[in-house]
C-alpha cells in the first residue's frame, strides 16, 4: 500500500533542514539533475540576487515528513511588460537542466502533490525552462496532465549535444571528429607543445578543487567575458556561489575540474558535475592569446576522452547551447530539451500567452546573442 504523498512550498533554510533526505533522493532521483542536488541548489538560492523569490518545493512520503519523495527548486519569473506575472520558473542560481527530482516510484502523485502546492500558493503556471523532452520525468508529466486536464504550453525545444557511446575515448573521436579537424587539432597541440611542457589533469576532491576554482575564475575573468562585465567574478553572488557548491561537491567526489597547461600557466579549464551516472560539461574557459591553437578545443577533446573512459559513467550532457560551433561537432548524440509551462491555477492560459508573444520577441534575440557568443569564442579559435 503506498504512502499518502504531501509536499510545501520552503524557503531555504527550511529546506536546508531536511538536506539528508534531499540528498538521498537525488542519488536515486527518476532522472539525476545535478542543479538540483542539495549542495548546488542551496548554494544558489542563498545567493540569489534580491527580489527573485527563491524556494524549494518539497514533497514527502508519509504523513511524519521522514522521506523526501521530491524536490524542485522554484524562482519568482517576475514582471512582463512591467506587470508581475503569478508564475514561477523551476531552477535557482545557475544550471540549463530544469527536471526536478522525483521518486522512482511515485513520480505522478508526487509530482501532482508538488503542482497542488504551487496552486494553493497562487501560481498560476510552472515554467519548465530545460526540461528534458521525451524522458522518464516528461512522460510522467504527461500522463498527470491527460489524466487531470491540466493545461500545457511548449514553447521552444532543441537538441544539444550529448555524449554517449561503448567506445573508448581515442575511437569515438576518430569516429565522430572529421580528419581535417582531428589532423588539425593533432597540429596545434603539437606547436603547444613546441613552447612548453602541455599537461592535462582532472582535479578532484577537497583538497584540490578550491584552487581549480580560483583558477576557473581568474582565466573566465582574463576573457572577453570579463571585458563584458559577464564572468563568473563579475556577476553578483556568482563567485561565491560556485565556491560554496564546489566545495560541498568535492566532499563527494561530485565535481571534477579539468585543466589543460602549458608550463605552469593553465590555458584552458572546464567545470564539470556529475550525479548519478552522468556527467554535465557546465563551463568551460581559455586563454585567448592563444587561442589559434584552440586550447578550449583541445582540453574538450582530452576531458572527453577522459569521460568516455570512465567506467562509473555512462554518458554525459554538454548543456550546451542550440547548434554551438564547437561541442555539436565532436559530440554527435543529442539530448532533447523543451522550454514547457504547465498549468498549476485557473489564470494558465493569459500566463502562456504571455510567455509565447515574450518568447516570439525574445528568440530572434536570443540567437543572435548565442551567434555572437559563439563567433566571440571562435575567433579566439579556443
Amino acid at each position: 500500500m503506498s504512502l499518502p504523498i504531501t509536499a510545501e512550498i520552503l524557503n531555504p533554510a527550511a529546506a536546508s533542514a531536511h538536506a539528508e533526505g534531499w540528498r538521498a533522493l537525488a542519488d536515486r532521483a527518476l532522472e539525476p539533475n545535478p542543479f538540483f542536488a542539495p549542495e548546488v541548489a542551496l548554494a544558489g538560492l542563498r545567493h540569489l540576487p534580491e527580489g527573485r523569490g527563491g524556494a524549494v518545493v518539497m514533497a514527502w512520503r508519509g504523513d511524519q515528513r521522514r522521506e523526501v519523495a521530491g524536490i524542485l527548486p522554484v524562482i519568482g519569473i517576475g514582471r512582463r511588460y512591467l506587470v508581475p506575472l503569478p508564475a514561477r520558473q523551476s531552477g535557482a542560481f545557475y544550471g540549463t537542466l530544469s527536471t526536478p527530482l522525483l521518486d522512482p516510484d511515485q513520480p505522478e502523485p508526487v509530482l501532482a502533490a508538488m503542482l497542488a502546492a504551487l496552486g494553493r500558493a497562487g501560481t498560476q503556471a510552472l515554467h519548465f525552462p530545460y526540461l528534458h523532452e521525451g524522458g522518464p520525468v516528461d512522460r510522467a508529466l504527461g500522463r498527470l496532465i491527460a489524466g487531470n486536464g491540466l493545461g500545457r504550453a511548449r514553447i521552444d525545444g532543441f537538441g544539444r549535444a550529448f555524449l554517449h557511446s561503448p567506445l573508448p575515448g581515442s575511437d569515438y573521436m576518430r569516429a565522430t571528429l572529421e580528419t581535417r579537424r582531428r589532423k588539425e587539432a593533432d597540429r596545434q597541440r603539437r606547436r603547444l607543445a613546441e613552447m612548453g611542457a602541455l599537461a592535462f589533469r582532472v582535479a578532484r576532491g577537497p583538497q584540490d578543487i578550491p584552487g581549480a576554482v580560483e583558477i576557473f575564475l581568474d582565466l573566465e575573468a582574463a576573457g572577453w567575458k570579463g571585458r563584458q562585465g559577464t564572468d563568473l567574478r563579475t556577476a553578483p553572488g556568482a563567485a561565491a556561489f560556485l565556491r560554496e557548491a564546489a566545495a560541498d561537491l568535492a566532499l563527494r567526489d561530485a565535481i571534477r575540474i579539468a585543466i589543460l597547461s602549458l608550463d605552469a600557466r593553465p590555458i584552458a579549464a572546464g567545470l564539470v558535475l556529475t550525479a548519478q551516472d552522468r556527467a554535465y560539461y557546465a563551463k568551460t574557459c581559455y586563454a585567448e592569446d592563444l587561442g589559434r591553437f584552440s586550447p578550449g578545443f583541445l582540453l574538450t577533446l582530452d576531458l572527453t576522452a577522459h569521460l568516455l573512459d570512465d567506467p562509473a559513467l555512462a554518458s554525459a550532457d554538454s548543456i550546451a547551447i542550440a547548434d554551438h560551433p564547437m561541442i555539436d561537432r565532436l559530440w554527435v548524440e543529442r539530448f532533447p530539451v523543451a522550454s514547457v509551462l504547465v498549468q498549476t491555477g485557473p489564470a494558465f492560459r493569459l500566463v502562456a500567452g504571455a510567455e509565447r508573444v515574450r518568447e516570439l520577441a525574445r528568440r530572434s534575440t536570443r540567437r543572435a546573442r548565442n551567434r555572437l557568443e559563439a563567433w566571440q569564442a571562435a575567433r579566439s579559435k579556443g
